[in-house]
């Protein structure tokens, strides 16, 4: 009955997935959206709905007297990412070995997808876990929620700020290579010649910083200073003016991500964009994600019970499913954004993952619960 419960959360959470994302393409068919609107949608999540849902969410969630407590979550999700990012450079450089797509296999490995799938599973799997470990359902419910609000903060902020530079790199490296003679003289000019042919907005996007960051910085300064966490939750004037409109924006950010990807998607398939070919890669980077990581993220499970880190089965459980969620749709937006050769290909390996996931996700689920609850 618990697995059929599974497979039927994974399956309507993915089909909801599906069908914001299907509205994308027909939406893409009628020529509502355009390829410039999405670009302008992708600039506008990332400088305001994205900071809006991380400042609210990390807000809302955690406090200064329980931010210990998850230490070792937010140490997971690093981990998650660094193993993630290892598996994406050695798997290039020794199995895949397509240089031209080194930064998508590094993002599609190391940035797993941490809200609309497991919120989902907190809400379908909260009473079942109560049963099997003798808690109060609200008490797991929230904690799964905080676990995955955290998850979620670190893992965009990360995405944002390593993932730009990722791609950034990758872009400028082949550039390089594709340099015409009259191009590469034109490096040997001095550089105080070639500054005016670079506008405010290149270097605006060499920054370190960007609006994400900017954001979970923020979000940790009112956190430690009590008195402004409080004044903005719980001041009626200050939340109803600031906050509660910070957090409707913040709502739009999953809709529109996904609006974008059923737009490329149309693009790549039914419009003029030729269509990726290679398939092996295509099918080693998603395997990279929804079979491999997995893999890590069961040892590190295992590691963590061993040595008493996490106690709480559940929230590890929550852990567990970082590893195995397809990849972010977030890529998508990345690559619109700072790489727009690898548009293409970003959303095909989405569209996989997403399909391969409501297969894989629900067994890796089963093995879990199988080995460590039931």
């Amino acid at each position: 009955m618990q697995i059929l419960t599974i497979i039927g959360v994974v399956v309507s959470t993915t089909f909801g997935v599906f069908f914001i994302s299907g509205c994308g393409a027909y939406l893409t068919h009628k020529k509502v959206i355009t390829k410039q609107l999405t670009s302008q949608l992708s600039s506008l999540t990332e400088h305001l709905f994205i900071p809006t849902l991380i400042f609210t969410n990390f807000l809302k969630s955690l406090t200064l007297e329980i931010l210990h407590q998850y230490i070792p979550c937010m140490i997971i999700t690093l981990l998650c990412f660094i193993f993630g990012y290892l598996l994406g450079t050695l798997s290039n450089k020794y199995w895949i070995k397509e240089k031209a797509l080194n930064s998508v296999i590094i993002l599609a490995s190391a940035n797993p997808q941490t809200t609309n799938l497991q919120l989902q599973l907190c809400y379908g799997l909260s009473k079942w876990f109560a049963m099997m470990t003798n808690q109060p359902e609200k008490q797991v419910e929230t904690t799964l929620i905080t676990t995955v609000i955290i998850q979620t903060v670190i893992m965009t902020s990360i995405r944002w700020t390593i993932g730009r530079s990722i791609l950034q790199q990758q872009e400028m490296e082949l550039e390089m290579t594709n340099l015409s003679e009259p191009q590469s003289q034109c490096l040997m000019m001095p550089l105080s010649s070639q500054l005016p042919f670079k506008s405010e907005n290149d270097f605006q996007k060499k920054s370190f910083w960007n609006a994400p960051l900017t954001a979970a910085v923020v979000s940790i300064a009112c956190i430690c200073v009590p008195i402004v966490q409080t004044t903005i939750l719980s001041n009626q004037l200050i939340y109803n003016t600031i906050f509660a409109p910070l957090q409707t924006i913040s709502k739009a950010t999953s809709p529109i991500i996904l609006l974008i990807l059923g737009s490329s998607l149309y693009e790549i398939y039914m419009g003029n964009s030729a269509s990726f070919g290679k398939h092996q890669s295509l099918l080693y980077i998603v395997f990279n994600r929804i079979l491999l990581m997995p893999i890590i993220g069961m040892i590190i499970v295992i590691f963590v019970l061993s040595q008493k880190i996490i106690d709480d089965k559940c929230q590890l459980f929550m852990l567990f499913l970082t590893f195995c969620t397809p990849s972010s749709i977030n890529i998508l937006l990345l690559a619109k954004q700072y790489q727009q050769s690898t548009e293409e290909i970003v959303a095909i390996v989405l569209l996989h993952s997403y399909l391969l996931a409501i297969i894989t996700l629900p067994l890796w689920m089963i093995i879990y619960l199988i080995i460590f609850i039931a």
